[in-house]
């Protein structure tokens, strides 16, 4: 097991707009591990969670059906070992891969969450067509991103994730489609 620390690429924790319809936070210290079945396995009735939704269990960890026969899982904690060990209790079923290195990870919350994602990626994001706990794969920036509906109609907010090495520049992109509903880019942060 790997004892190297976490360093986020992502150099602001959190901004918000000052009528707080608006946040941007990194959540990229998380625990990301991804799960998938083995041939011949089912894993989506064990595990509750179908391709495209998502579900929080009771110990703070998000299941994301992010792909036919794979989920990923999102616990704040930092401590990606112990979520492993929850999961290799599954045995040679599963393939483990733990990314919380290798993945960026921030959260968009507010009132205007919604309308800020639709300009700079080309999703629906009504409560319609992305419903609370959707899981969904989109280009946002031109990053391919994994994002999951977290919030509810009233509370909305979105996790997104991306290849540690874009999440920089994913959140520049968003802090910069951000000035539009109050978000002030600190300095040097600016996308252009």
């Amino acid at each position: 097991m790997s004892s190297i620390p976490f360093r986020t690429p992502i150099p602001v924790e959190v901004l918000q707009s000052d009528d707080r319809s608006l946040e941007l936070r990194d959540r990229s210290t998380y625990s990301k591990i991804l799960l998938r079945e083995r041939k011949g396995e089912e894993f989506s009735g064990e595990l509750g969670v179908k391709y495209g939704e998502s579900k929080l269990r009771t110990d703070g960890t998000l299941v994301c059906g992010s792909r036919p026969g794979e989920w990923t899982f999102y616990n704040p904690s930092a401590e990606a070992n112990s979520l492993i060990q929850t999961l290799e209790t599954y045995g040679e079923r599963v393939a483990l891969t733990n990314l919380t290195h290798g993945r960026a990870l921030m959260s968009v919350e507010g009132d205007s969450t919604g309308s800020l994602l639709e300009k700079i990626c080309n999703i629906d994001f009504s409560d319609e067509m992305v419903p609370d706990g959707a899981c969904l794969s989109a280009s946002i920036g031109n990053v391919s991103c994994d994002l999951v509906r977290t919030g509810t109609n009233e509370e909305i907010s979105f996790l997104i994730a991306c290849e540690r090495s874009f999440g920089e520049y994913l959140f520049r992109v968003l802090i910069d489609a951000g000035r539009e509903f109050g978000i002030t880019p600190p300095d040097g942060l600016e996308l252009h």
